[in-house]
């Protein structure tokens, strides 16, 4: 019987965005993922590199996480937005948002994962 090779193992993106909305109203989570290809990685990372990893921490847990967001509780009725990018070989990175935090270079990166998610087809 012939030995068919073993199928090359799909190669992981250089850069994934994946983009969590919860809370609102209804309480309904929505997600969004962005995986661009290898050339558009350098935009990417451009962007994810702009926003303040470090200044952010977890919501309402009263943990001492930098940023001093650990002493806010989510807003009734408000989005908690929870981002994490990974890039190549590198740790990934996690942010956890209230609304009126979804400024700046933080809104920038959310809005193009959205956008690719749209155009690409996939949520």
């Amino acid at each position: 019987m012939p030995h068919s090779p073993d199928p090359e193992p799909t190669p992981r993106p250089a850069v994934e965005v994946d983009v969590a909305r919860s809370g609102g109203v209804a309480g309904i989570t929505r997600r969004w993922s962005a995986q661009p290809g290898e050339d558009e990685a350098s935009e990417w990372l451009s962007l994810i590199d702009r926003c303040p990893w470090d200044e952010t921490g977890h919501l309402g847990r009263g943990d001492d996480s930098p940023g001093g967001t650990s002493d806010r509780a989510p807003v009734p009725d408000g989005f908690t937005w929870r981002i994490r990018a990974t890039c190549a070989d590198a740790e990934a990175r996690e942010a956890e948002l209230l609304d009126d935090q979804l400024t700046g270079a933080w809104r920038e990166l959310v809005e193009a994962v959205r956008d690719w998610s749209r155009r690409s087809g996939r949520r």
